[in-house]
């Protein structure tokens, strides 16, 4: 079936091809996105809610969705009921899943990516990355080894995330309900069969690009310009890299 009356809810897991979804379905399908875009420039003070264009031309509302601060914000101003936006991302899915309704609901997709791969792009990535808040100079000096002994390392990310569980110890049964709002609540692409997992969701949501042009952007995002791809070091299974890092991760594994 179709979904075309429900809203598209991203759920962005870090470093899972969060960048390039939001890219297609800006650059390619022109669809106006929910994120943390539409609110730089000073738009976070705007009193009510409209739709800004980035420097490529995309579209977005002029709110903050990457923050529960922005959530509660846009939530306030009526993001939802307002129909601006055909698409809301954000990595706080439970405190997203307030601005739905009954009358208003969302339908949650995601992209899942090895939870060792993941945490081995983040390292690379946040040394690098200056232009994100979580940028971490210090990690261009130390080991990956060093990097997963450290407080720095994420810590089941997955789990903590879907089941809203942030600081305290998680417990198997944190796990069992992580699993189950997957089971329940998501469509789910795998970053591994990217290709495959975007004609599936183009089809159950509706999207097409509508011309040549969008079919060839599609096509370059998906084939060959990855959305903040970053060459790095493979940690191969069986070393003490992978071993620290699966120790960190077991459960999102």
């Amino acid at each position: 079936p179709k979904w075309t009356t429900e809203i598209p809810y991203f759920f962005h897991i870090p470093r899972s091809a969060g960048s390039t979804v939001k890219d297609i379905l800006g650059s390619c399908i022109h669809l106006t996105t929910a994120s943390d875009v539409g609110s730089r420039n000073g738009h976070e003070r705007d009193p009510s809610l409209k739709i800004v264009q980035s420097d490529d031309g995309s579209n977005f509302v002029n709110v903050d969705t990457s923050t529960p601060e922005g959530i509660h914000m846009a939530k306030r101003l009526g993001l939802v009921e307002s129909g601006l936006a055909d698409m809301i991302t954000t990595q706080y899915f439970h405190v997203g899943a307030t601005l739905f309704s009954k009358t208003k609901k969302g339908r949650m997709f995601t992209f899942i990516r090895h939870p060792i791969e993941r945490a081995v792009s983040l390292f690379y990535y946040l040394a690098i990355a200056h232009w994100e808040p979580t940028y971490d100079p210090d990690l261009a000096y130390i080991s990956i080894e060093m990097y997963a002994r450290s407080k720095r390392i994420e810590h089941n990310w997955m789990v903590r995330f879907l089941t809203n569980e942030l600081e305290r110890d998680l417990t198997p049964r944190h796990l069992d309900l992580a699993k189950e709002v997957l089971r329940q609540k998501c469509i789910i692409g795998l970053v591994d069969e990217k290709n495959e997992s975007w004609l599936r969701l183009m089809r159950l949501f509706g999207w097409e690009a509508h011309s040549d042009d969008g079919n060839e952007c599609l096509d370059r995002h998906l084939n060959f310009v990855w959305s903040n791809k970053h060459n790095h070091p493979v940690i191969e299974e069986g070393t003490l890299a992978w071993q620290l890092l699966y120790k960190q991760n077991e459960l999102d594994m």
